[in-house]
């Protein structure tokens, strides 16, 4: 927010969410925000947010920031923490992320010798389930210490651990998973990774908070079994996507047309073409619209270049 990106599209400005978190109050914010701009909001691959074409930052600024989501300004960029997107709901957990992710936030943003951390530093908090499935700098395992990675982090470290290794787990499927506790989490996803302020607005009204994950999904968790079948239908009511079936599952794209520009075509109406032909069995697909293919996950097809 306070160092944005001039895209084709205007002002860029990524909000960061620690933990990947997110209020419902807190979107509706987002969503206000969005309005001041071309009225796109992107979730990334950080388990965070971006907004488009912003027209008045500065307002955008008081928004976000009298909603929470802009504590501290001296560190604002250096506060990417990803945590397992089921907090600890999952039955190989071994501890409550938030508390960790809380605990290094604090300690991160007190610290005047991590002001100038870069920002594409990144640390995880793993509670044991091995679903935080992205690589980090710095990772806290079960029994880890925050003090430990905020050494690790001054040094400049890269791949240090502390607290025990998780095995990696599957990845976070799409529709309902039967937590710990034995309620359900409901993951879901915007196509292409993308929320208007109308459809923000909406989901805000249908759960208190919201998880996002690597994989640009959202998450509500704690749901009473008995609520998933109207919950899923509400949100395949906003266009959101719970089918792990779908053909939008593994389907990403760069900002194309009009917000980049590099792009050549409209990669992201061809991607959306795709989606309707193909089914989640395709497996992983990146459409990129220039030679640089941002955006490209490692294993995807490259499609669309020209």
């Amino acid at each position: 927010m306070l160092r944005l990106h001039d895209a084709a599209d205007g002002l860029l400005a990524r909000v960061r969410l620690p933990g990947g978190r997110l209020s419902a109050s807190a979107l509706a914010a987002v969503a206000a925000a969005a309005e001041l701009g071309n009225g796109i909001i992107e979730l990334t691959s950080r388990a965070s947010l971006q907004l488009r074409g912003l027209r008045d930052p500065a307002l955008a600024t008081e928004i976000l920031a009298d909603a929470g989501l802009l504590p501290t300004r001296s560190h604002e960029r250096a506060r990417n923490i990803l945590a397992s997107p089921l907090a600890g709901r999952h039955p190989l957990s071994q501890l409550n992320p938030d508390t960790v992710v809380d605990a290094l936030d604090q300690a991160l943003c007190s610290d005047d010798s991590l002001v100038d951390l870069s920002g594409r530093f990144l640390f995880g908090v793993d509670d044991g389930s091995g679903m935080l499935a992205h690589p980090v700098d710095v990772l806290i395992g079960p029994g880890g210490s925050v003090e430990a990675a905020l050494k690790a982090a001054r040094r400049g470290a890269t791949g240090f651990i502390t607290g025990a290794l998780p095995t990696p787990g599957p990845a976070l499927p799409l529709g309902p998973l039967v937590q710990s506790d034995r309620l359900v989490a409901l993951t879901f996803m915007p196509p292409l990774a993308r929320l208007d302020p109308t459809g923000a607005r909406a989901l805000a009204g249908l759960a208190s908070g919201f998880r996002l994950s690597v994989r640009r999904t959202l998450t509500v968790l704690d749901i009473d079994p008995s609520q998933v079948p109207s919950l899923t239908r509400q949100l395949n009511a906003l266009g959101l996507v719970t089918d792990p079936r779908s053909g939008w599952v593994g389907l990403t794209a760069c900002a194309g047309l009009g917000a980049c520009r590099r792009a050549q075509f409209d990669v992201r109406i061809a991607a959306a073409r795709r989606a309707e032909q193909r089914d989640a069995a395709a497996g992983a697909e990146h459409w990129a619209a220039c030679e640089r293919n941002c955006g490209l996950i490692p294993g995807a097809r490259l499609m669309g270049t020209r």
